[in-house]
């Protein structure tokens, strides 16, 4: 599977343990759905990559945010983390 498959494979889980989350939280789930959005137009528009260190910054700290109470969306994230970097974005 090639790096661009990897990425929409590991974003259309996510997108599922987003909408699966049981959270009491809906600020928690509108932010991971806007970063996921985020990530999407970044994907879609790499030339307007002005904010990608703003969106590695955002995904690294949903990371540690969601670590503990939700490791399977961490995991998720940290792997779509871990292809942008490889796509360069």
């Amino acid at each position: 599977m090639n790096t661009r498959a990897h990425l929409e494979a590991s974003l259309n889980a996510l997108r599922g343990e987003i909408a699966a989350l049981h959270l009491g939280d809906h600020d928690a789930r509108q932010r991971l759905e806007a970063l996921v959005e985020d990530i999407e137009r970044s994907l879609a528009n790499p030339r307007l990559g002005g904010t990608d260190q703003d969106l590695g910054d955002r995904l690294k700290a949903s990371i540690l945010r969601f670590e503990a109470s939700h490791p399977r969306i961490a995991a998720l994230m940290n792997d779509v983390t871990q292809q942008l970097g490889n796509m360069g974005i």
